[in-house]
């Protein structure tokens, strides 16, 4: 069973960007489980909660997710990264890709595997 850690840029001036991206990373997440795989979507779960964190800004709330979602990191096999606009100069993507690459652990892009989840 492959263990996977879904990536995608998410930060962005305009909120139907990110509101784009929030979705986005939920159907591919829902394809992912579909098939029968684990999969964690750190999009998914954080921006609902984001919206509890108003007092931060996005150092701040980056500040807060980086030791959460390295728990989640040290369990997955493989990072997915959904290869939307963006993703090549999202920072915590790219953090996210070397943590995966460091460890001899496999970093895919979405348009690259997305066939192996089915239709």
């Amino acid at each position: 069973m492959r263990k996977i850690f879904l990536a995608c840029p998410y930060s962005h001036a305009d909120r139907v960007v990110v509101e784009h991206r929030f979705q986005l990373c939920n159907s591919v997440a829902a394809k992912i489980a579909r098939s029968g795989s684990v999969v964690f979507s750190q999009v998914s779960m954080s921006h609902p909660i984001n919206a509890y964190l108003a007092d931060l800004d996005r150092a701040g709330i980056g500040k807060l997710w980086a030791p959460i979602d390295a728990v989640f990191m040290d369990v997955m096999t493989e990072i997915i990264v959904i290869d939307e606009p963006g993703w090549k100069e999202s920072s915590g993507v790219q953090r996210e890709i070397e943590i995966f690459k460091n460890r001899g652990l496999p970093a895919n892009l979405w348009s690259e595997v997305s066939h192996e989840f089915g239709d």
